[in-house]
This record gives C-alpha cells, sequence and structure tokens, in this order.
C-alpha cells in the first residue's frame, strides 16, 4: 500500500512541477513586459500574442503527458491481461493435478480397503480356529 502511494505522489509531484513551471514562466513573462518601456497597444498585442504561444505550447505538453499517460495505462492493461492469463492456466493446472492425485488416492484406498478385509477375514479364521482348539 505505501509502494502505491508512493508512484501516485510521483506522478503528483511530476503534474505539480509541471504546472508551477508554468505559473512560473507566465508570471516572470507578463511582469517583464509590463514593465518594459513600450507603449500600451504594443504591450498589449506582445502580451496577446505570448499568451497564445504559452497556451499552445501547454495544449502541446498536455498532449505528450496524455499521450505518455495513455501508453502506460494500455502496457498496464497488457500486463494486467496477461497475469490474468498465467494465473489461470495455473488454476486449470492445479484442477488437473488434483484430480489425478484424487484418482490415485482413491485407487489406494480400495486396496488398503481391500487388503485390511482380508487382514480381518483371517483374524477371524484363526480366532475360530483358535477358539475350536481350545474347546
Amino acid at each position: 500500500m505505501n509502494m502505491e502511494n508512493g508512484k501516485n505522489n510521483g506522478k503528483s509531484n511530476a503534474l505539480g512541477i509541471f504546472t508551477a513551471l508554468a505559473v512560473g514562466l507566465s508570471a516572470g513573462f507578463i511582469a517583464g513586459i509590463l514593465l518594459a518601456p513600450k507603449p500600451g497597444k504594443e504591450t498589449r498585442q506582445q502580451l496577446k500574442e505570448k499568451s497564445e504561444e504559452m497556451i499552445e505550447k501547454s495544449k502541446e505538453g498536455l498532449d505528450t503527458i496524455m499521450g505518455k499517460t495513455k501508453g502506460y495505462v494500455d502496457m498496464g492493461k497488457s500486463k494486467l491481461a496477461e497475469m490474468k492469463s498465467k494465473g489461470e492456466e495455473f488454476v486449470e493446472k492445479s484442477k488437473e493435478k488434483i484430480v489425478d492425485i484424487s484418482k490415485v488416492v482413491g485407487s489406494r484406498a480400495g486396496d488398503a480397503k481391500k487388503k485390511i478385509n482380508k487382514v480381518i477375514e483371517k483374524g477371524k479364521n484363526t480366532a475360530k480356529k483358535v477358539k475350536k482348539d481350545l474347546s
């Protein structure tokens, strides 16, 4: 359980770092534009252009992250399906082994029962002889 939390924290940290970087770059850029000695119209136009550039770069970054995430999810699904298949195969082999073992045990139990009955029969016959000899 702790390992799962560690993995999730790694993903959350990467997203947090990416967000912090984007916000920091945006704030620094905007502060630089606003403090630069240019006319208002030119500054607004530059802000608009740079904002559009940053939005486009953010979308590209998000698309990249989403693509990688989808790849990891697909890989995880594939591994899970593989593990499930191996587990089912193991269960089937185990069932076969149990059936084989139960047949062997059943067969040997029948043989043992026959031998025990023979010993009991011999014991009864011996007891009858002893009783007859003693009478």
